[in-house]
């Protein structure tokens, strides 16, 4: 019994080896096949994938997920005993089936194919789990099996576009387009202001504004586009802590999503968990917003009270409360129904028109007392305001009087 289990796990070993290129020599393999009663010389390899094993192994025991990972290994290994094939467990949902393929067959790729969908079908209805069969090409050098087997992931890696379910040969795919031109700056700069204010359907259409030419059949790498697509999550991520979530929140939020959208299995799988991201972080700043402290902007509003003889800024208010420039400006706007400024300037010239009325002061010592060194800009802001400049008002109060 030792012997012969010691033998399947040697066996399993130099078939990995062999994927992996770790045999660089063809006497080496004919002496390790010998040893391990391997007759078969494979030239075609076939990569299996589990759809949505993430998935549908979330919240699944250790156990469960090992009982699934066999039953699945242990039916492609029945259903490969037809063709005299050798399959092997390579990862947690990834498995490949190796095949000798006569060098006289005159329709090789529609022979690997009707192989593919044999092995499909039978785990397929065996399992009842949803399976991807990517084929590679034949090779006549033993050595060049990896190279089959490396096509035959390219082949798997397709069906992010075209579907679960599939049985994919490389000779019938597309090339990836290696570009993200449509992942532009500017793009992801409007999906950041549409989450600011919390406009879930902009987002949304940014989204698929972004992921355009992937939905529309322009086969983009996966890898590249998951690598830009987690970047702009940390845009996202971003965004939401200027708009004051809490970091633990947004980093317990970002790590999930991060996860699921490198396991998406689809360009569909992808959208729908951007999309979880987006609403999850809208989500947490419009709740944010609904319970914050409305103190803020009050204290905010006294700040500006007391100071505004002062030469102070939106950045000085906002710093004095804690809370992102941004998010200030549009919080303070909902508030008042004015902008920073516009409040600024009533108070200054409410003040100005105080002093004007009740002393003799100059127009440039008023204008000083209420935070504008220069006289002119004063006169032009007062003007604005009241429709005169101070000197005018200054007479007009005193002819009433």
């Amino acid at each position: 019994m030792k012997n012969i289990l010691f033998e399947e796990y040697a066996r399993r070993g130099f078939l990995r080896d062999l994927l992996h290129n770790n045999i660089t020599s063809v006497k080496d393999i004919w002496n390790l096949q010998k040893q391990l009663n391997i007759n078969t010389q494979p030239n075609t390899a076939v990569a299996i994938t589990v759809d949505n094993y993430h998935s549908i192994t979330r919240n699944k025991s250790e156990i469960q997920k090992q009982n699934l990972r066999l039953r699945v290994l242990k039916s492609i290994e029945e259903a490969s005993v037809k063709f005299d094939a050798m399959a092997i467990n390579m990862e947690e949902d990834l498995y490949a089936v190796l095949f000798y393929m006569e060098s006289s067959e005159i329709e090789p790729v529609e022979k690997a194919v009707s192989i593919g969908k044999y092995l499909q079908e039978y785990v397929e209805t065996k399992t009842g789990v949803s399976v991807t069969v990517g084929i590679g090409r034949r090779y006549k050098d033993v050595l060049d099996l990896h190279l089959s087997y490396k096509d035959a992931l390219l082949a798997c890696h397709h069906k992010f576009f075209i579907g679960k379910s599939q049985v994919i040969h490389i000779e019938n795919i597309v090339p990836f387009f290696e570009g993200l031109e449509l992942f532009s700056i500017e793009v992801e700069s409007q999906l950041s202001v549409k989450i600011l204010s919390c406009d879930k359907d902009g987002a949304f259409e940014i989204l698929d504004e972004l992921l355009g030419d992937a939905l529309e059949g322009k086969f983009i790498n996966p890898i590249i586009m998951k690598t830009r697509l987690i970047e702009i999550i940390t845009t996202i991520v971003r965004v939401g802590l200027e708009a004051g979530v809490e970091q633990e929140k947004l980093a317990i939020l970002s790590g999930r999503f991060v996860q699921e959208v490198l396991k998406s299995d689809t360009i569909l799988d992808l959208r729908n968990q951007m999309r979880e991201v987006i609403y999850g972080v809208i989500e947490e700043i419009s709740q944010g917003r609904k319970h914050m402290n409305l103190q803020v902007f009050e204290e905010a509003i006294e700040y500006i009270n007391d100071n505004f003889d002062k030469d102070i800024t939106l950045e000085d208010v906002s710093g004095h409360v804690h809370i992102s420039p941004y998010y200030f400006s549009h919080g303070f706007k909902k508030f008042t129904g004015m902008t920073f400024i516009e409040y600024l300037t009533k108070i200054r010239i409410k003040e100005a028109k105080k002093l004007l009325f009740t002393t003799d002061l100059n127009i440039g010592e008023i204008g000083k007392q209420v935070g504008y060194g220069d006289p002119n800009y004063f006169g032009r802001v007062f003007k604005n305001m009241e429709g005169m400049p101070p000197s005018k008002f200054k007479v007009s109060k005193k002819i009433h009087i």
